[in-house]
């Protein structure tokens, strides 16, 4: 960098006291200038042109002021203290979060959850070139994907904020806590779009939403503080799951026309997962709920069809354990609109396809696995599942630091495989 310069250097001393509209545009050696003076490779990608597009796209939504992720990757300074680790992380397939092969299925939004080849290149290119800012006038505008629910038509809330006491020596730094809240609003109708609304960031991991009778609520049940759920959430809350919610994922919205009912005669009931973040969560409250958009016209049904295996056992040291299941459609013809695949610490891959009844296949879902960026791949072209036909879907677990054998439940030590799936007629 600094032979570089020196020529830059003397060529600014030569012609100090020209006019400013005569100085030269280039370094001499055929390159030219960013806005500081600094040469730069006309051919080199340059911050505004090339590779702030690929942080918009690709990494702005986690890594931005407030977001989920360390960093605010739409700030080109902080992109280049940090570009040897981003690099790292993306030539290592880390960065952006592991995410299904929309090459298996595409789906919404997998133009911002995967990173093509082209993109990873170009910055690389880029920081090789000593990361140029270039022309401002260059910068291209590309939006950025959003995890909120724009104009909802009802936000359910918790009905006052809880501190977390991480008090439960069985679930050290976790915390599972149910609340019921007021449907309001949307009792009786059905749900187009959702997306939640937290509180707290920094401790909520993942929200379950579901549905129960009024009449299945205790005194204690129905208070402000919740009730500890984390083995007592019942069969309500796969019979009457609305949805689940974990970080990275986007906002649930089904095709025009077609709506999940929320019961006329029922309360909302989020589970909320709060994990322990250091000081950042000490003496912390989180008041969290879920916003909704709603159809006053009937629509086509939407169900939530919780699809999974229970009878697994992860060996001690097993580094790549896979458990295989599959679910047959013996009722209706349906569509699967789209998957929420969901395992726990040690899930590392997850497939799942439909075996149709004459023997073709169709995709569903594929990739690595990320405890801490779930998905709801919610399809561009949602497959048929006739009568006859069946799912068949496998998930993978690493024990290999593990000492003990790994079975199903609800605790984070311990592991589930569920594929949540959208259907409708």
């Amino acid at each position: 960098m600094v032979r570089r310069l020196l020529p830059l250097v003397l060529l600014t001393a030569a012609t100090a006291c020209t006019d400013a509209d005569d100085k030269p545009d280039d370094a001499g050696d055929g390159s030219t200038t960013d806005e500081s003076g600094t040469p730069v490779d006309p051919d080199a990608p340059t911050w505004h042109a090339d590779v702030q597009p690929v942080m918009a796209q690709h990494c702005a939504r986690c890594h931005q002021d407030g977001g989920l992720g360390p960093g605010d990757f739409t700030d080109p300074a902080t992109v280049r203290a940090l570009a040897p680790a981003m690099q790292g992380a993306m030539d290592a397939g880390q960065m952006p979060p592991p995410a299904s092969d929309p090459g298996c299925r595409d789906y919404v939004g997998s133009d911002h959850l995967t990173l093509p080849e082209s993109a990873r290149a170009t910055f690389a290119a880029w920081v090789a070139a000593d990361m140029p800012e270039g022309d401002p006038a260059t910068a291209v505008e590309v939006p950025q994907v959003s995890d909120t629910l724009e104009d909802p038509d009802a936000v359910v809330m918790m009905e006052a904020a809880y501190t977390p006491t991480f008090s439960d020596p069985n679930n050290p730094g976790n915390e599972y806590r149910c609340f019921a809240m007021d449907p309001g609003d949307l009792a009786g109708k059905s749900i187009t779009a959702m997306a939640p609304v937290v509180g707290n960031n920094q401790m909520v991991h993942h929200i379950v939403l579901f549905t129960m009778s009024p009449s299945g609520l205790t005194d204690e049940m129905r208070g402000p503080e919740g009730w500890d759920c984390i083995d007592n959430m019942g069969s309500d809350a796969l019979n009457g799951m609305l949805t689940a919610w974990a970080p990275g994922m986007l906002p649930i919205e089904f095709p025009e026309g077609h709506g999940l009912e929320m019961p006329a005669d029922e309360v909302v009931v989020a589970q909320m997962h709060y994990f322990y973040n250091g000081s950042e969560t000490d003496g912390a409250s989180d008041q969290s709920g879920y916003a909704f958009k709603v159809a006053e016209e009937p629509v086509t049904p939407v169900f939530l069809a919780p699809i999974g295996d229970f009878s697994f056992a992860i060996p001690p040291g097993a580094s790549d354990y896979s458990k295989s299941d599959s679910f047959r459609n013996d009722y209706i013809p349906l569509q699967v609109l789209g998957i929420f695949p969901h395992m726990h610490q040690l899930g590392t891959w997850f497939t799942a396809t439909i075996q149709h009844e004459d023997g073709s296949e169709t995709c569903l879902v594929d990739g690595a696995y990320s405890f801490d960026n779930q998905m709801t791949y919610q399809f561009t072209e949602p497959p048929s599942l006739d009568v006859g036909d069946s799912v068949e879907f496998t998930c993978t677990w690493d024990n290999s630091a593990g000492t003990d054998t790994v079975t199903y439940g609800e605790r984070t030590d311990e592991e589930m495989c569920f594929f949540f799936s959208f259907v409708t007629l």
